[in-house]
C-alpha cells in the first residue's frame, strides 16, 4: 500500500509500508533548497539512498546512486543543495514514520497536532 504527501517546502513524499510495522519505505522528491533541519530519530534507524541529483545528509554530499545510514538517534539533516530536483529512498527500519507524515500533511493540521505527531513520531528537532 502506497500513500502520497505534499509536504510543505516544495517536497513531495511517497510512503510504502511493508511487512507491518517492519519497514517503512519513503521516497522523497525534494526541489532545490528544500529539506529538513536537524533533528534525531528515537525509534528507527533510517538508511538513504539517493536516486536523482545530489542531497546533503548532514555533513555528506551525497550524489546519485551514493547511500548513507543514520542509526537511531544520530543527529542530522538533510537538504537539496543543487539546482535541479532530487530524489532519495529513506528506508525506516522498524516502520511507521509515516504516520508523522500522513498527520503533518493533513490540511486541517494545526500547531498542536503537529507538535503531537513530532511526539508521537519519537523525533527531536532542534
Amino acid at each position: 500500500m502506497s500513500e502520497v504527501f505534499e509536504l510543505r517546502g516544495g517536497a513531495t513524499l511517497v510512503a510504502v509500508k511493508v511487512a507491518e510495522e517492519e519497514l517503512t519505505i519513503l521516497e522523497l522528491t525534494l526541489q532545490p533548497g528544500s529539506g529538513a533541519g536537524e533533528h534525531a530519530h528515537t525509534r528507527e534507524s533510517e538508511t538513504v539512498v539517493v536516486l536523482e541529483g545530489s542531497l546533503r545528509v548532514g555533513n555528506s554530499l551525497l550524489q546519485c546512486g551514493e547511500t548513507a545510514h543514520l542509526p537511531r538517534g544520530v543527529r542530522h539533516s538533510f537538504v537539496n543543495e543543487g539546482d535541479a530536483v532530487a530524489r532519495a529512498l529513506f528506508v525506516c527500519v522498524p516502520g511507521g514514520l509515516e504516520r508523522f507524515f500522513r498527520a503533518i500533511a493533513d490540511p486541517a493540521a494545526t500547531e498542536e497536532s503537529v507538535a503531537a505527531a513530532i511526539a508521537d513520531a519519537g523525533l527531536e528537532f532542534g
